[in-house]
Order: structure tokens, then sequence, then C-alpha cells
């Protein structure tokens, strides 16, 4: 172990001791009086003076292949070492456990731009040549390969990405269609590489049609028809607009493929009713339309708006929409009012949601927060395995975490309440080779 520095690992692990002790304590105590107790504020985390010196042991580890003895000398963290290598970070985003195992495949790269699509298991981490996006339908049964060429969509594919196509979208065809029907507004159709500037890509449980997500909007191909279901053409046209450019435009697909939850910063939260194409709407419990999940059985949508940092999720029941109960509601329950989410996962009791000061919720059906976990970096992607017990959180720190979910105990590195164990974690930085922490 020539990489690794005693004294250096020494200070860094009791440091991080201390500072995960204050940080908890000053948590328990304002969480139990409601936040009206006074308190000093925990004493600043110290070990970011150590980031250079531990960054490097962390190469050096991964040279001599000695990960488990790294993890052991040198706890992970995320906030004393990223500040110190900010022109390399850039979003990790895991997109789904494959096939019921614990290999995730992920897209590393900031939004809008040309990424790696990588896939990361027991023995190290590949990256998959040639594609720019990667989407898994809601079961997990389908993975929409995005090129420069088209979209595939594929069911239940092999360690490199292969399997049985099911639907094929070129690019070509696309553009043509959108053209067609929307002529006159600048969209989708008119980016050089749309491939590099998708936000989602949602293939459906079928494994025939497809969700499509940008600041172009958000589109449904479905065989050969290419619509624009948000922003609505002729509201643009009306408004003397010229394209189809939103903000934070974002989407979501119910597992039974009838509903699509999606909205945009200017808009109300969307629900599509795909068996009629009728939109129902709401108005946010905060200020901006953000993100949308559907829970696990599909019985219900959560909608989150966010105003700066912050923001709430509200929850609308699917049989009260069908019900035509809907539309003489104002008000939806409220799941969490602090919260601004950039990523979540459905479980069999609620939602984990991530939020942009990264932290972790989970969050049950009735609005309670069952626990809460700081992974150091605002959230950009989750995944969990069917069945519930492996969760991988990606950052904007260039981070993936992977945690187990059935440990049923915390370590004394951790911030938070809930009782899973990070039990491994890449660096996906940019000019680096990944590197295992």
């Amino acid at each position: 172990m020539s990489w690794l520095n005693h004294e250096l690992a020494a200070q860094w692990r009791q440091e991080g001791k201390r500072y995960a002790a204050d940080v908890n304590e000053f948590v328990r105590i304002g969480m139990e009086s409601q936040w009206q107790q006074e308190q000093p504020e925990p004493k600043q985390d110290e070990r970011s003076k150590l980031a250079k010196d531990i960054f490097r042991m962390i190469q050096e580890a991964n040279q001599a292949g000695e990960t488990e003895q790294l993890r052991r000398e040198i706890p992970a963290a995320s906030w004393p070492l990223t500040p110190a290598f900010e022109e390399a970070l850039q979003a990790v985003r895991p997109m789904a456990f494959m096939n019921g195992s614990n290999e995730v495949i992920l897209h590393a790269g900031s939004p809008r731009e040309r990424g790696k699509i990588y896939v990361t298991g027991k023995d190290g981490i590949r990256q998959i040549p040639g594609l720019h996006r990667v989407g898994c339908s809601p079961d997990g049964s389908y993975f929409a390969l995005v090129d420069g060429q088209g979209i595939r969509i594929i069911r239940h594919p092999d360690q490199n990405l292969e399997g049985e196509e099911t639907a094929h979208f070129q690019w070509t065809d696309i553009r043509v269609r959108l053209k067609a029907s929307i002529p006159d507004l600048e969209c989708l159709a008119d980016e050089e590489h749309p491939e590099d500037i998708l936000d989602e890509v949602i293939p459906f449980s079928d494994g025939q049609r497809l969700l499509l997500v940008c600041g172009y909007g958000v589109y449904l191909l479905a065989g050969d028809q290419v619509d624009l279901i948000h922003p609505k053409a002729s509201e643009r046209r009306e408004l003397g607009l010229e394209d189809t450019i939103v903000d934070m435009a974002h989407g979501a697909v119910s597992k039974d493929g009838r509903w699509i939850a999606y909205g945009s910063q200017m808009s109300e939260h969307l629900l599509m009713d795909l068996t009629d194409k009728t939109v129902h709407t709401w108005e946010p419990g905060s200020s901006y339309p953000h993100y949308a999940l559907f829970s696990k059985d599909d019985l219900d949508v959560w909608y989150n708006a966010c105003h700066f940092y912050n923001g709430a999720t509200i929850q609308v029941p699917i049989a009260e929409v069908e019900q035509g109960l809907a539309l003489n509601t104002e008000e939806w329950p409220i799941i969490n009012e602090e919260m601004r989410v950039y990523a979540a996962v459905a479980l069999t009791q609620g939602a984990i949601v991530g939020d942009a000061y990264g932290y972790l919720r989970l969050m049950d059906r009735e609005g309670r927060e069952l626990w809460r976990y700081f992974v150091g970096s605002t959230i950009s992607g989750l995944a969990v395995t069917s069945d519930e017990g492996m969760l991988a959180v990606g950052t904007y720190g260039g981070m993936l975490h992977l945690i187990d979910m059935l440990n049923g105990a915390k370590d004394e590195y951790t911030t938070g309440t809930a009782p899973i164990h990070e039990t491994e974690r890449w660096l996906l930085w940019r000019n680096y080779e990944p590197l295992r922490w």
C-alpha cells in the first residue's frame, strides 16, 4: 500500500466522524423541536484542505487494484472533495439496474452535450461505444438506445446492451414527420444533433412507443407517428412565438402505458390519458413545475414544482381523475413542502426523492418522511432494483453511489437518519479515468 499516507487517512476519518456526528445531532434537535430551538451551526468540515492528497491516493489505489482497502482507510465523501475539482465535475445519471442484477447502466455527461454510456458491476466498469443516451421502460423490461442514426428499443439487453429489437425510430424519419406537422416552428427536427440534447428517453412497457423530453418540448413516438404534445403548437402560434423551446421540460410514463405526466417551467401540471388524448391540468404547489413520477402501482402521480432550490410535491390519485372527481378538486394532498426534486424512484411504500441540496428522502404515500440521507451534491438520477434492495444514486458532483437498502444500519460517517449503507462509489469526472472508491 505505497499509495496510503496513514497520517492523512487518519485525519480524514477522524474529521469525517466528528462532522457527521455534529450534523446528525444538529438535525435531530432541529426536527424534534420543529426547528424552534436555537442552536449553533455545526463546525465546518475541515477535510477540504486534504482534497488533493486524498484524490491522489484514490487514483493510486485504483492503479494498484486495492479499492477495498481504500474504502476502509479513506471512507468516501463528496463535499470535502468536489470544490477542488469543479472543472472536472459532470452529471452522472443511473438509468436502471439490468435484468435483475446489480449491474447499473448510466450516462455520464452534463445536460445537453454528448456524454458516455457505462455499465458498472462487480467486475468493474466498461464504456459502451457509439451510444449517446439510454432510457428504460417503467417496468424495467425495455431499453431505448440512442445514437446518431436513431433510437432502438430492445428487450432484456445483455451486458453489451444487445437484445431483441422491438422498435426502431430513425432521426431522418422523425425530422420529416415533425416538419410536416409543424413546418412553421423551430423544434427538435431543426437540431443538428438531437441525440445529444435529450433530457429523457422513456420507452413504454409495450416496447413500441417512446417519450422524448428535451429543451424543444415533449414528444410522443408511436409507429410512424411523431407528435409534439408539449408545448401545443397552436398555443405557440397564438402567442406569436416561432419555436417550441421550453425550460425545465419533464415527463413520466405509467407502467400500464395509459398515462403521461409532464410539464415545463411555465405550464401547469399535465396528465394525458392516451386512450382518448384527454389532457388534465392542475396548478402547481409551488412556482414552477419541475418533475413528475408515477407510483409503483400506477395509482397515483406525484408532481413537484420548484422555487429556486426549494419546492413542493403534490399527489394526484388516478382513480379520482378517471371518475371525473379531479375537476372539482382545487387542492391535492401535499407530500413534501421543501424539496426541489431532481430525481425520484417509486417504491412499494412510497418513493425516494432526491433534491437540489443533495438529500434523499423516503416519503410514504401519506407524506410522512421515513428517513433522509445526504449524498453531498445535487441529485441527478436514481435507480432501484426490482426487489428494492439496492439503490443507485447519481449526482452533479460526478459520482455514482451504490447503496444497500436492506443493511439496517448506517455507518458513523453518514449524515442522515436512514438505516442504509453505501457499499461502493464511482467517480466519473471529465478527463479522468473512472475511479472506484
